[in-house]
């Protein structure tokens, strides 16, 4: 392992990146997309505006433009508990006077198909020598 020390200043890195702990196409990193690994994160580096870091101390950072490809049912928040209300792509926000909330309540995918992993499994030990 390198103990030369990682710059992960991405606005002032010109020629700082050491090349073993970084993955990029070609034979300079300049102007490409580019991934950084270090014992406590992930950079993943789309250019200037656009980076996700992925490390412990302040968990998933997104920089850039978002765009997400799922309808706001499918979107979850907080495990899966929390769900974006399929009500706001069809109506006025909840700024007027009859309040549409922006979150609902919902039950994680894991919760919901454990009933179906526990059939699954009752049905495999009734043919099964073990029980």
């Amino acid at each position: 392992m390198s103990t030369t020390p990682l710059v992960l200043d991405l606005e002032n890195s010109a020629g700082a990146l050491d090349p073993s702990k970084v993955v990029y196409a070609g034979d300079a990193y300049h102007g490409q997309p580019y991934l950084v690994v270090t014992e406590d994160g992930i950079i993943l580096v789309g250019d200037q505006n656009t980076v996700v870091n992925v490390g412990p101390d302040f968990g998933v950072l997104l920089s850039g433009k978002l765009s997400l490809s799922a309808m706001p049912d499918q979107i979850s928040i907080g495990g899966g508990y929390w769900r974006l209300n399929p009500l706001l792509t069809s109506c006025v926000p909840s700024t007027t006077p009859t309040p549409i909330p922006t979150l609902v309540a919902a039950t994680p995918e894991l919760l919901r198909s454990s009933s179906s992993i526990s059939d699954c499994e009752s049905s495999l030990l009734q043919y099964s020598d073990l029980a």
